[in-house]
């Protein structure tokens, strides 16, 4: 259990600093947007649990989570969620 837990926190934290440093080079001169960081962590965050879970690298299991719909219901959920805290 413990090292199944340390798979999944081990690509977390990969996946988060992944994503965190993809919205960082993609940034341009706009004002930074909360929210699309947010999603960009978050996704990347499961993204990376998941690859950690299932021994794959980021990209793979990026793609994997793609084409089950996985972060098309990450980016809803975050929004949904967005949307109940900004109330």
């Amino acid at each position: 259990m413990i090292d199944l837990l340390t798979k999944i926190g081990a690509g977390a934290v990969s996946g988060v600093v992944v994503a965190a440093l993809g919205y960082a080079k993609a940034h341009t001169t706009e004002d930074f947007d909360p929210a699309k960081f947010v999603q960009t962590v978050v996704v990347g965050a499961v993204v990376g649990a998941c690859g950690g879970e299932m021994g794959m690298s980021y990209e793979e299991a990026y793609n994997w989570a793609a084409s089950v719909g996985l972060i098309t219901l990450i980016e809803y959920a975050k929004k949904a969620v967005w949307r109940a805290i900004r109330r």
